[in-house]
């Protein structure tokens, strides 16, 4: 899942992996039903299944992917640049995963008239926006807290010097709703919702699959 969030630099660096969430967040607490910032984080990224819309601005360029999530390891949707989309998915294969990509198409062409690329991918968990975002709230320290949105902010260095992300969660009832990230010019807004009754992941019935040529052959 290639595209505008890789010029977000070190934003999905080094976070990718399950850790857990540190004692800073602990005392904050929001009323008595609604979860704490760290058990929101771990009850999300624990569902069994939920949709994402990840708007990402970069001076590149902007994109939205619109993504199922689906325990333990399908991952699918599309990705919209303007009036175009590209299909992905992630799937289960084997001992591993594969990505089926289509070629980017008319935001109104009939997904069931797609063909799909099938090559061997990352794991799902590794490329969910969710997965990576939510986690960063591990590195949080001095956290503010108004209605029921978190925020606080990070400093990295980069190739280019260092770099501040100003983060923000909000948590609605156990999970968290919604996410924002802005860096520089940059920027990503990702709302989580139908947690639990998210559709299954599957490729698009009636669509075709040919397996994507070997480099070099």
């Amino acid at each position: 899942m290639s595209g505008a969030r890789r010029y977000l630099g070190w934003l999905l660096l080094g976070l990718v992996g399950a850790v857990g969430l540190g004692g800073a967040i602990l005392g904050i607490a929001l009323a008595p039903k609604t979860a704490t910032l760290t058990n929101a984080v771990v009850n999300t990224l624990a569902a069994p299944n939920y949709s994402m819309v990840v708007t990402e601005r970069t001076p590149q360029g902007n994109q939205t992917d619109n993504l199922v999530w689906e325990a333990p390891d399908r991952l699918g949707g599309y990705i919209q640049s303007g009036n175009k989309r590209t299909y992905v998915y992630v799937l289960p294969s084997g001992s591993g995963s594969a990505e089926y990509q289509s070629i980017t198409v008319s935001a109104t062409a009939h997904p069931a008239r797609l063909t799909f690329y099938r090559q061997a991918s990352q794991s799902a968990a590794s490329l969910n926006p969710a997965h990576n975002y939510l986690l960063y709230a591990n590195d949080a320290r001095h956290l503010t807290l108004t209605g029921s949105t978190y925020t606080f902010s990070l400093t990295q260095n980069s190739t280019t010097g260092k770099e501040t992300g100003v983060f923000a969660y909000t948590v609605s009832d156990q999970y968290v709703s919604e996410f924002n990230l802005a860096v520089g010019t940059s920027s990503v807004h990702m709302v989580i919702s139908a947690i639990g009754s998210s559709p299954s992941v599957q490729l698009p019935a009636g669509s075709r699959v040919v397996t994507s040529p070997s480099p070099g052959g």
